[in-house]
């Protein structure tokens, strides 16, 4: 719940490219993370702001599930920490354009996959050293909207609503690996993993209404590859050479991605309303020569709402469609499915409450795919459910504190022997400047 549930701060710089209004600021603390992207606070015509945000996040975990080592398929508490720099560039022209570049820096962890980034998307690093991990260039203005270049969001990233991605909700896209957690597939997880490639456009607001557009010619990240494609014919070839009865969804990537969204906010006295409704279409590498195994074109729609009364909220989205539950598109779900697969279908919702500096909330999804998808047997029903907790409470000015717990159950037919549980419970601190 990303404005309810966060009060504006922690994970703004993640989420670089949202909307204004999504995260609220201190009046008398400027913090680059928490400006909008494409027009940084304080930048008067004919002047140049230079910033590097960063967000130091630390905490202590308590996960359990299915697989894990230890009595009762318990761990030890573990500890997590990272940082994160955020580097921006913005110049107001005095006609009322910015220009500028948006990026994020992260920094390698020793099991960490950085080859998404190359052309054959294989590669790894048992390393510890900073990468480019997203990087966007701007123009734009209040009066014509935002063209955005390199990676920036997706329509259905940029505008979806009710997605449940934040943090004080538990268990999806945050920052926590924990045993058989679910593969978060609601609008905007497709950028979330690895940000690929693109164009984008965002419309200004008309009277509470936005579009956004956005291509995507292939799964490529941040790189200078001039190659079409985003995965290499002959790794899919040696892929099925060692793996006959695998699906090629495995290492599949998307290619001419198209994504339309739109977004509707207003308030009504004490009660504010979002809407987003978007589509995504893509078509599919192909497999090697002298190989049968294929995918099907993506054709996904998402819907999302948000409403609150009175510091109480309400929201939920749901995702169907043409898409692939795994993690197969260069790192990232949401790409091709495997010939003969099933569509996937996901939807979660929960209630929150903020109050001053405190916020809760809670959570239910469901995701039905097909078990081919992720190696099960094709053509068979997956799903994965669970709960979810979260609270948070904003110490000051970049200081915030959160708690998580959730739970998933995972079925994958064919794959295993029953079914995989896991979840998590997670205290922890953000420090962001």
């Amino acid at each position: 719940m990303r404005k309810l549930l966060l009060a504006g701060v922690a994970l703004a710089g993640v989420a670089a490219m949202m909307p204004t209004g999504a995260f609220a600021q201190s009046a008398s603390t400027t913090f680059p993370l928490t400006t909008r992207a494409g027009k940084l606070d304080g930048a008067a015509p004919n002047s140049v702001t230079v910033s590097i945000g960063g967000t130091m996040f630390t905490a202590i975990a308590f996960p359990w599930g299915s697989g894990n080592t230890g009595p009762n398929g318990t761990m030890e508490p573990q500890l997590l920490s990272y940082i994160r720099l955020y580097p921006n560039f913005d110049y107001a022209a005095p006609g009322g354009w910015h220009f500028g570049v948006n990026a994020e820096l992260r920094s390698t962890g020793a099991a960490q996959n950085v080859g998404r980034n190359t052309q054959s998307g294989n590669g790894s690093t048992s390393g510890n050293f900073l990468y480019w991990h997203s990087a966007v260039a701007y123009v734009s203005s209040d009066k014509f909207g935002k063209f955005a270049f390199g990676t920036p969001n997706s329509a259905t990233d940029q505008l979806g609503v009710g997605t449940g991605d934040d943090f004080g909700t538990g268990g999806f896209y945050g920052e926590y690996g924990w045993p058989w957690a679910p593969n978060f597939i609601m609008s905007d997880s497709y950028d979330g993993d690895s940000p690929k490639e693109k164009i984008a456009y965002y419309s200004p607001n008309f009277s509470g209404f936005q579009l956004a557009l956005s291509y995507q010619p292939s799964s490529i990240g941040l790189s200078n590859q001039t190659t079409y494609n985003g995965s290499n014919p002959t790794l899919l070839a040696l892929y099925n050479a060692a793996n006959p009865n695998a699906q090629i969804g495995q290492v599949g990537g998307s290619r001419n991605r198209i994504e339309v969204a739109g977004q509707y906010a207003h308030s009504f006295g004490a009660t504010s309303l979002k809407l987003s409704a978007g589509w995504a279409g893509a078509g599919h590498e192909q497999p090697a020569e002298g190989f049968s195994n294929g995918f099907q074109n993506v054709s996904m729609f998402t819907a999302g709402a948000v409403v609150g009364y009175a510091g109480f909220s309400l929201e939920g989205s749901v995702v169907t469609g043409k898409m692939n539950y795994a993690t197969t598109d260069s790192g990232s779900p949401l790409g091709p499915l495997p010939n003969g697969a099933n569509n996937t279908t996901a939807f979660i919702v929960g209630p929150g409450y903020t109050s001053g500096p405190f916020a809760v909330g809670a959570q239910y999804y469901y995701v039905s795919f097909d078990a081919g998808d992720v190696g099960g047997t094709l053509n068979s029903a997956g799903k994965a459910a669970g709960f979810a907790l979260g609270a948070s409470y904003v110490v000051g000015p970049g200081v915030t504190l959160e708690f998580d717990a959730a739970t998933n159950n995972y079925q994958v037919p064919g794959l295993w022997d029953g079914t995989k549980n896991g979840g998590i419970v997670g205290l922890g601190a953000y420090f962001s400047w």
